[in-house]
Formats: structure tokens, sequence, C-alpha cells
């Protein structure tokens, strides 16, 4: 029989004692590990570290990631730009409208935002990239992974490109880390342009339906060549309908709304 106040796991040490011992030990391998990580180029930031971005605890509140993994200059956390999502098959001419959106931006002076996926991410961070503009990856594989590669390697390099992740550095992509990474997106940025969605399914038609609940930033679907099958939709559920790159720099000023429109069709 175990005593009042002492550690069951601990015969003879106090619990409160046990719990200290315990905490520091957490303490001392989050520090080994960030250490670690560090090593490699890879800082952690929590959300009491000031560098933390603000745009992710002003917009998702207690869902913010509590720590974040990353790369690359922290001073494009500060600001919130303009973000490009859609489908991982698009067709030349949504490549073509990615492409263009991001010059828009760049030439604007906005950073440009994406998932890091093949398709429309990877077509508008290279668009932004090569304009001479700054970048920020959102992504939900390994972060760790991903700095091992030449081309990435460079972009580091120029001090124009940060990655971020919300998950543990090593781990590789899962559809959580995905439907994670989507929520950063939208928060991080000032308007989320939907270049291409499927209707009904998708990561990105999941991430704009969200979005568009929860009033997660200015969501704006491409109508016109290139989009996909739930462009329209997503303007139903209140989206911003656009047909030029021109029209999403006007939007920066606009406000995101979270409401019946948004939800009715869902009762």
């Amino acid at each position: 029989m175990f005593s009042p106040g002492f550690d069951p796991a601990l015969p003879g040490v106090p619990s409160d004692l046990a719990q200290s011992v315990r905490d520091l030990v957490i303490d001392a391998a989050a520090a080994v590990a960030a250490a670690a990580l560090g090593n490699m180029g890879i800082w952690t930031l929590t959300v009491a570290d000031d560098e933390y971005p603000a745009p992710l605890t002003g917009r998702l509140g207690r869902l913010a990631p509590p720590v974040i993994w990353g790369v690359g200059p922290t001073s494009l956390l500060s600001e919130r730009g303009i973000a490009i999502v859609g489908s991982r098959h698009v067709t030349p001419e949504g490549a073509g409208v990615a492409g263009d959106v991001a010059r828009a931006a760049v030439e604007a002076g906005h950073t440009v935002v994406s998932g890091g996926a093949r398709g429309v991410d990877q077509v508008a961070l290279n668009a932004a990239f090569t304009s001479g503009g700054r970048v920020l990856g959102v992504i939900a594989d390994s972060l760790q992974a991903r700095i091992r590669r030449p081309d990435i390697l460079r972009a580091l390099d120029s001090g124009r490109t940060t990655l971020i992740t919300q998950q543990v550095p090593s781990a590789g992509f899962s559809v959580g880390s995905a439907m994670g990474r989507n929520k950063l997106i939208y928060a991080m940025s000032r308007v989320t342009v939907v270049v291409a969605s499927d209707l009904g399914s998708g990561g990105t038609w999941n991430g704009a339906e969200e979005a568009l609940k929860a009033g997660n930033g200015v969501v704006a679907s491409w109508r016109g060549p290139g989009e996909g099958p739930g462009n329209a939709r997503l303007v139903g559920l209140g989206a911003v309908a656009i047909s030029s790159a021109d029209e999403v720099i006007a939007l920066l000023g606009a406000e995101p709304t979270a409401g019946s429109r948004q939800l009715s069709w869902m009762e």
C-alpha cells in the first residue's frame, strides 16, 4: 500500500517532486531535440516565442499549433501574404493562372504562400521565386527530407524562401498533416486564391470549405479557363469570384466573414 502524497510508480518519492522530475526530463529532451534540429538549420518556435507568427494565433486562436518548425528567415512569418492553392493535376490553363497570380502578388510586394505540393502549389511558388519574390511554403511532409534537395537549398540560400511545418520535421506525409497544413496556409494569408478545386472532396475543396465556414481569411475562387469542377460551388458558399490576377490585389482590403451564407447549405 502506497503512502498518501507519494508517487505509486516511484515508492518513497513525493508526487510533486516526481512530477517536477518528469517535467524536467521532458524539457531537457525537448531542448536536446531542438539543438539537434538547429544543427541542421531547422529552427523551432513555440507560441511563447516573440517570433511565433501572430497571424496563426490571431486567426486560429486555441487551434494554433503550439510548436512550428521551419527553415529560412522568420521575418516572412510576420505579415500575411497571398496564398495560391489548387489541384495537383492542374491543366496548362490552370498553371498559367497560378503563375499570373503569383507574379502579380510579387509585383505588388507581397509574399506568396502555398503548400509546396505538386501542381498549383509548386507552379505558384516557382513563379514567385523566379520573379524575385518572397515565398512561404507550408509543407505536410518531412522538412528534414526537403532541405536535402539541391533546389530547396538553392532557394533557401537566396534569403527569400521560408518553409514551415506543424509536424515533427522527420515525419512524412499523412492526411492529418495535410489538413493541418491547410489551416496554416489560410491563416498566414490575407487572400487565398483557389485556382482549381474538385467538387465535394479532396484537399483543396476541404481546405477552402473549412476556411469559408471559419472566416479564415478571404477566399477567392478562379472562374475561367483552368478552373476546377468545384470552383463555382465555392462561390456559392461565399468565396469571391475572380477572373483576373489584378482582382486578387484589389481584394487585399476585404474582410473575411463566417456566417449563414457559408453554412446554410449544410442545414
